[in-house]
């Protein structure tokens, strides 16, 4: 068997490593606050383990560019993180937040390693995701303990197999309409979940930004957020499914800002682009004909959402430009 370890990265590798960098450098600035003012003895291990490990993923993200002498991307530093500014969360937000963003990662890892082609890349993308595996074990188990997990939720057990039997099972505008599936109901949790916690983020990014812009700008994806939930929730209730989310969601009251605007604006945008991810695959598994429609215009709606954030970010000169091919028609232009 060939030997192709050290063949040179491919695209899909130098963006997706490019991506772990920009991710795990703005993961250690939370976090690095998040230590300096927790209190829980079981979290403070959570988010100790978790800073560990993005610290190892630059690391390694590090060496491999330095051995292609790619130029690393500025990412963030200290100079994002103000390690005196006062607590921003609750020690039960920093848990939930943790627990989403390894979700996350545990996504975007699966998608990663189809793509990577070189053997040390794959095991390096391999041990990363089953290390993110491990910390969210740990989480669920801790939020578990701590009573603040909250499960999806509970459909009756079917008694028999069944068979779909009529085209009506994709109906949702007109006709009988069936009820919602384990799998969408599933996929409206999650959204609900993911989208709770960004709205808190927003309401906390909003309450410290310093930029007049950028604050309106969190404020507005705040109410996007609560309106999306009050859609998503509606199609449960209709079917008897109550959601209650955990209560420890509490912001303080400084305005002191512990990150930059340009973290803060940046870690919402990538959310945004979650979301849009979580989107269509919820699409992709709710056969349901209003759903898909729910989902596209919330889509419509995040996508120009984003947008914009991503126009802030270009006219801040805060948007790193991430690996890309060359324009050819441009080099010839030159040549002339």
């Amino acid at each position: 068997m060939k030997n192709n370890t050290k063949a040179p990265l491919t695209s899909a590798e130098k963006a997706n490593l490019w991506n772990f960098y920009m991710a795990n450098t703005m993961s250690r600035c939370m976090f690095q606050h998040f230590l300096a003012n927790v209190e829980n003895k079981q979290i403070k291990k959570i988010i100790q383990d978790s800073d560990l490990l993005s610290q190892r993923i630059t690391e390694r993200v590090k060496s491999f560019f330095q051995e292609e002498n790619i130029p690393l991307p500025a990412g963030f530093s200290e100079q994002d993180v103000n390690l005196t500014a006062p607590r921003l969360f609750s020690d039960s937000f920093y848990l939930l937040y943790i627990d989403m963003m390894y979700k996350l990662g545990l996504i975007f890892y699966s998608i990663t390693l189809p793509n990577t082609t070189r053997l040390d890349i794959r095991q390096f993308i391999t041990e990363s995701m089953r290390d993110a595996a491990n910390y969210s074990n740990q989480v669920t188990e801790v939020m578990l303990e701590t009573g603040i997990y909250v499960r999806p939720p509970n459909i009756p057990t079917m008694n028999t197999q069944e068979m779909v039997e009529r085209q009506s099972f994709f109906n949702g505008f007109f006709g009988d309409k069936r009820t919602l599936t384990g799998i969408e109901i599933s996929q409206l949790f999650a959204n609900i979940q993911f989208n709770t916690i960004k709205t808190v983020l927003l309401l906390a990014f909003s309450q410290v930004a310093e930029s007049n812009e950028i604050r309106s700008y969190f404020i507005r994806g705040k109410h996007i957020n609560i309106k999306q939930n009050t859609v998503f929730s509606n199609v449960l209730k209709q079917e008897d499914l109550p959601l209650t989310m955990p209560s420890q969601f509490n912001v303080t009251t400084t305005n002191i800002p512990p990150f930059s605007d340009k973290l803060m604006l940046f870690h919402i945008s990538n959310l945004s682009s979650a979301k849009l991810r979580n989107f269509g695959d919820s699409i992709a598994v709710s056969p349901r004909h209003d759903l898909g429609s729910i989902y596209f215009r919330l889509m419509v709606e995040t996508s120009n959402y984003a947008e914009d954030g991503g126009n802030l970010l270009i006219e801040n000169n805060w948007m790193e430009k991430p690996p890309h091919n060359v324009d050819r028609n441009l080099l010839a232009k030159k040549k002339k």
